[in-house]
């Protein structure tokens, strides 16, 4: 009855810290040290634009900040600034027209053998058989097998202390059965 008793204890302080796990989550991106929408600072967008890698840990990293790019040193010690400058402009197309895109036809299934003979050279050497009936149907061609299937049957050796060995289990109900007891 104690195990019982200490199990539900268990799993209900695992249920309140899991919810208090998650109303602060929620909390946290809702309220002022979160980035929730229209609360707080506007966040900055950042776009990674480049990554070279130009030893052990260290690499050099272009990155766009709200129009501005900067070129920074990464290294395992810490993070440096190389250079920065007005970030280029995103080139646009104006689209005055309707856009046409390119469709390619399909392919019939005549085109499709053809383009088959022409890439293998060969002749198709199956010809087209009239359908089985309904109550008919043909056996599928069956395959070799290339190795003998054993089944290994583990030793008690290999078994003892594992959750499958029947001595693990009888151990730990006599165990139980003592705790009860005591």
């Amino acid at each position: 009855m104690d195990t019982l008793v200490i199990a539900l204890r268990v799993a209900l302080s695992l249920g309140v810290v899991l919810a208090l796990m998650w109303v602060l989550h929620r909390r946290m991106a809702k309220g002022p040290f979160g980035a929730g929408k229209g609360r707080g600072r506007r966040s900055a967008s950042v776009e990674v634009v480049a990554r070279q890698g130009i030893g052990g840990k260290a690499s050099v990293v272009v990155v766009d900040v709200e129009g501005e790019r900067l070129v920074l040193g990464v290294s395992e010690h810490g993070v440096s600034l190389l250079t920065s400058g007005q970030a280029p402009a995103p080139e646009l197309t104006i689209v005055t027209g309707p856009v046409t895109l390119p469709v390619r036809p399909t392919p019939s299934a005549e085109q499709f053998r053809q383009e088959l003979e022409q890439q293998t050279g060969a002749a198709p050497r199956l010809q087209a058989e009239p359908a089985p009936s309904v109550g008919q149907a043909e056996p599928l061609p069956m395959r070799p097998r290339n190795r003998a299937r054993r089944t290994a049957i583990p030793t008690s050796a290999q078994l003892q202390g594992s959750i499958l060995s029947g001595e693990t289990w009888r151990q730990a109900a006599a165990a139980l059965r003592n705790r009860r007891a005591g």
